[in-house]
This record gives structure tokens, sequence and C-alpha cells, in this order.
């Protein structure tokens, strides 16, 4: 190991330490629940067609209930998330490193991924969001290293697992069957052109994150005779199209739901409900739509058969929104909007982009004194990795956000891991201008010196 990578990885290791010290000091690593934990740990496991029928998937579950099992209660869960984001983020620094990225770059682009909201906020909280966080990380890690070297086996066998694992654990992470492949034609296509292959990685990539999804499809079609990742499709969509339900537009419904829109309107009528569509007021009810309205609605009358339900909660989200285009237009506006004004206020917030903005303005102030700031210096000297991560972390963030917005609103516990890549862009920046700064130092030092003795 050369020993510009030893002192990396003795930096990070350090970082690793530093920031569970202070996470367990502030009380971080307490198990706290939240609204929907309890759905995870009355996941049954009782039979196939039981756990395959649940509106979960089944890896946090399955988490909950072998800690549970060893130790008897859950306190060691939030270290075991923690561990987990620093496992996959040292993964995600080795294969920067196996893409040739200089080292102090490459931790550049690591550390903010450690202090990542999703790690300061969620490393204590009963749900999947970070585990699911981690094993997007790995994946993306083994996506890099298929981009670079365009026919690794091994990092195509792990990515595939680790796609698999991530939407397993959460299914909003199902975008990454859309970003491993398209992500992955652009990206070997855009940074190496010379090898003519990009279509090529494109269908290894394909095979590699569809196959296991279509084959867990298929066995649930034949198990509870549902084709998709999990039966909550609907639960998601009705938090929307069930605040847009006008009393008026019923009979324009199919026979099927109207059932079920006219209980949701009871249920309104009964809690006084606001008819106020504005994006605010729909988001702050969206849960209140989901939870207190149309599941209990659906529940009474499907007999709380999750299946049942979802399907018929979809059917009916599908049919309100497909009569109102420009509600449901507006609502995709304005949750752009909100997702993209949400990305950066979180970005700001990590710690290291708060420490690396005055770095960069003291590195470009002494660059300009050197009468060479110009961060196009900067990113000449390191092309392929700027290129790399802004490629990684604005189509990362794009697609899982595309996915979230269709069916919910984009609020901070969505937003903060789809920009978890992002922070890297600004870190690098403001090392790479450290780095070039100190290169600028010699050359004068050197010519001084030459002057004195001449």
């Amino acid at each position: 190991m050369q020993d510009s990578q030893f002192r990396v990885w003795c930096l990070f290791l350090l970082q690793v330490i530093a920031i569970a010290g202070f996470l367990n000091w502030f009380g971080k690593f307490e198990p706290t629940s939240q609204f929907d934990t309890p759905s995870y740990r009355e996941y049954s496991l009782e039979s196939a067609s039981t756990a395959l029928n649940d509106k979960r998937t089944f890896v946090y579950p399955c988490v909950l209930r072998l800690f549970s099992a060893a130790d008897g209660s859950e306190r060691l869960i939030p270290w075991f998330h923690y561990l987990s984001s620093a496992f996959a983020v040292g993964v995600f620094m080795a294969a920067l490193l196996r893409c040739d990225w200089n080292p102090w770059l490459a931790l550049a682009a690591a550390s903010p991924i450690l202090t990542s909201p999703m790690v300061l906020e969620y490393s204590g909280v009963l749900t999947p969001d970070l585990l699911a966080q981690s094993m997007s990380i790995l994946a993306v890690s083994l996506w890099l290293i298929v981009v670079h070297t365009g026919r690794s086996l091994w990092a195509c066998i792990g990515l595939s697992v680790f796609v698999f694992l991530a939407y397993q654990t959460k299914p909003s992470y199902l975008f990454l069957l859309a970003f491993v492949p398209i992500g992955g034609l652009i990206a070997r296509w855009w940074l190496h052109s010379e090898n003519r292959d990009a279509w090529k990685l494109c269908l290894r990539l394909s095979v590699a994150s569809l196959v296991p999804f279509l084959g867990w499809c298929t066995l649930r079609w034949f198990v509870v005779g549902h084709f998709g990742l999990v039966s909550f499709g609907g639960y998601n969509v009705i938090g929307i199209a069930g605040q847009l339900l006008k009393p008026d537009w019923t009979n324009q419904l199919t026979s099927d739901v109207q059932p079920l829109a006219e209980e949701i309107l009871r249920r309104r009528d009964r809690q006084h409900w606001s008819v106020d569509t504005s994006y605010d007021n729909m988001e702050s009810n969206f849960n209140a739509m989901v939870w207190k309205i149309a599941v209990p609605a659906a529940s009474e009358l499907y007999e709380s058969d999750s299946r049942v339900m979802n399907r018929q909660m979809a059917n009916l989200s599908g049919q309100i929104l497909a009569g109102h285009p420009r509600s449901y237009a507006t609502w995709l506006w304005m949750a752009v909007k909100r997702a993209v004004r949400a990305s950066i206020e979180l970005t700001l917030r990590n710690p290291m982009v708060a420490i690396s903005i005055p770095m960069l303005l003291v590195a470009f102030a002494v660059g300009w004194r050197n009468r060479n700031s110009s961060m196009e210096c900067v990113a000449s000297d390191w092309e392929r990795e700027f290129q790399m991560i802004v490629w990684t972390a604005l189509g990362y963030a794009m697609c899982k956000l595309g996915l979230v917005i269709l069916v919910e609103p984009p609020i901070d516990r969505y937003c903060a891991p789809a920009a978890v890549f992002v922070p890297s862009i600004l870190v690098m920046v403001s090392t790479g201008m450290v780095l070039r700064t100190k290169c600028w130092s010699r050359p004068s030092i050197l010519a001084q010196g030459a002057e004195t003795v001449g």
C-alpha cells in the first residue's frame, strides 16, 4: 500500500471513531421508534405466502428479529446501523481507489457521506432508512468499479446482490433498476469512449439488476398472485389521489372502486377534512390521508387483506389522477421544486460541507495571490474524478427523487439519501483547490531560490 493511501485510511478510521463517539455522547445510539416501526415488528414469518403478502419487504423485519433473538432487545441496532454505514462508505472509498483516484480526493468524496443527515439523525431510529442507504452505497461502489473496468465479473455479482438488498430493505430504492444500466451507459460512454463498449456494459448491468427483480416478482405471482416487489404502491399514491377526490366525481369511477371512494369521502367529512389542495397542505396531510382515512376505509371493505387493499387503492388512485391531470401535474412540479430546495438545504447542513467552504475560500485567496486561482486548473488536474462524482451524484439524486415524487411528497427523509453524494462534489472541489495551492507554492519557492543563486 502506498504511503498516501495508508495515511488516507488512517484518517478515515479516525473519522469513523470520532463520529461514533459524537453520536454516542449525544444519545443518538438510543433506539427510537417512529410511526411506521410497528409495521416492521409485526411482519409475519409464519409461512411464505404470509410473508410475501405483507406490505413490507423482508430485510428489515429480519434484522429486528435477529437482534431481538440474539440480544433480547433492540439496543444494539443503532450501532449496527452506524457500522453498516461506515463499512459501506469504506467500500465506496476503496472503489474510488480501485478506479485509480487520487487518494486525497477519494477521502474527500467519502468523508461527507460519514456525516450525512441520515447518519447523524437516523442511526438510532428503528426504520430501514439508514440501512437501505448503506446498501445502495455498496451497490454504487461496485457499479463504479464495473463502469471503470468494463467487465469485472465479481463486481457485477456483488452489484446484483446489493441492488436486490437495497430495494428489499426499502422499496423506494427500486430506482436503482433504472440508474444502474442507464447511468452505466452514459458514464461509460462519456468517461471511457475509447473502448466503444458502452452498450455491451449497459446490457450486462441490465441483466445484473433486472434478473433478480423479475425472479422475485415471478415468485410472488405464483405464491400470492401479485406481480411486483411488494403490495404497497397503492398505500403511497392514495395519499395524493385521496386528497384530489371530489364528491361529485364518484359517478365517473368504475363500479369496483366506487365503494372505496365513497367510504373515503365519508371519513373525510367525519374528520372535517380540509379541501385545500395546495402543495403545502397536501404534504402536511399526506400521512393522515393514508393511515387515518384510506387504509382504515380499505381495511373495513376488504377484510384487512393487504394485497386486495393495495390493488383497490392503486386502481382508485390511477382513475383519480387520470381524471385530474392538471392537478397532478401541478403536484409534480411543486414536488420537484420542494425536492431541489430540500436537497440544497440538506447538503449545506452536512458538517463536512461547512468545513470545506472556508477551506475553499482560503485556497482560492492564496491561489489568487499567486496569480493562478482558476478552478479550471483543478478540474483539469483531476478531470476524470470530478466528472465521475458529478455523474454519480446528480444521476443518483434525479433517479431517486423522480421515483419518490410520483407517489409521495419528497420530505427530508427521502431527499437526504437522494442527495447523499452531492456534498462529495463540494468537498472534492475544496480539497482539489488545497492540493493545487500546495503545488502552486512549490514552483514559486524554487524560482526564488534560483534567482538568489543567480
